[in-house]
């Protein structure tokens, strides 16, 4: 059935947290306790909330009720929408400058973003800035729950529900490739024609097994007949300290060459031509409803200078 403008037009708050707390209940009338109201009239919010969006958002059974596939999409949509409302409403009670909610990841507060919130742009602009750092997937359902505006990272588009997916807004930035790193004391760092057979038998300092950095060093290694890397030391989401590792433990490890570019001197990436591991992405993403807001819009701009910055430096 077509979407009605005249129930959207009605529609209130309590009926877009309806779905949430369906989801959470599973039972019509438990929602209507919560809510002090009858559940004939917990029903007919349902009809109404069906009727404006053209589509049965709720599966009912004699076990009870939950989101239908439509459902669990406009649950998604709708919690982004409620969150949004429930920052405006504590902007505009703390009377303080507005706020920018940025998630990202360890690696791009090392550089990127850092380099972007320093432009004299934003000093103009009187904002305040509440920053996130994280995996790629805690930023990205992060921001699909509304709890960020904006994030500058990389997403893994394989794990991305296509529904997710056509609600994103995506600006390309910058790509930077994986490279194994040492101490320049380490005896990797001056032999001559080294190979990925010479890292056999060294200390590791790496990220966790599921992680995209690790799978790609793993992989890497297989692919020259190589067993995986065994770490000493297993460090999560935190390139800055692996790389402290690196130089003063003298373990090798891996992260995005970017980050290698941001820390103290001391360390050198290793030229090792045969041990492919996929570049990462890096970019801007926003949900559709605020590519528009204007600190994104200045963000997105800023982070664009920055990125082609970036890119001449490291082409000369």
């Amino acid at each position: 059935m077509p979407h009605s403008p005249q129930h959207l037009d009605r529609l209130r708050l309590r009926h877009l947290r309806l779905l949430e707390m369906i989801d959470r209940h599973r039972s019509l009338r438990a929602v209507a306790m919560e809510l002090g109201l009858t559940q004939p009239a917990v029903s007919q919010m349902v009809k109404d909330l069906e009727f404006a969006f053209g589509s049965e958002l709720v599966d009912r059974s004699v076990r009870g009720v939950s989101l239908s596939p439509d459902g669990r999409i406009a649950l998604q949509r709708t919690r982004a929408g409620l969150a949004a409302f429930t920052h405006l409403a504590h902007q505009l009670d703390s009377a303080q400058p507005p706020v920018l909610r940025i998630g990202t990841n360890p690696a791009v507060m090392l550089d990127l973003l850092p380099a972007a919130l320093s432009y004299p742009t934003f000093a103009e602009t009187g904002l305040r800035f509440v920053i996130r750092t994280g995996l790629a997937n805690a930023m990205t359902h992060a921001l699909w729950d509304g709890e960020i505006d904006c994030y500058v990272g990389r997403i893994d588009w394989d794990e991305v529900a296509p529904e997710a997916a056509v609600a994103l807004r995506h600006d390309p930035l910058m790509t930077t490739e994986l490279v194994v790193v040492c101490a320049d004391t380490h005896p990797l760092a001056s032999k001559s024609d080294l190979t990925v057979a010479d890292l056999a038998g060294h200390t590791w300092a790496l990220p966790p097994e599921d992680s995209r950095n690790r799978v790609a060093i793993d992989s890497g290694l297989r692919n020259n007949g190589l067993p995986m890397a065994n770490p000493r030391y297993e460090i999560a989401a935190d390139p800055n300290s692996l790389l402290i590792l690196a130089r003063r433990a003298g373990v090798l490890t891996v992260v995005p060459r970017n980050a290698l570019d941001a820390s103290e001197p001391g360390l050198v990436a290793l030229d090792l031509p045969s041990l492919a591991m996929p570049a990462v992405q890096l970019g801007l993403f926003t949900l559709v409803e605020n590519e528009q807001l204007s600190a994104v819009q200045i963000l997105r701009d800023t982070l664009r200078k920055v990125a082609r910055q970036t890119a001449k430096v490291t082409s000369i």
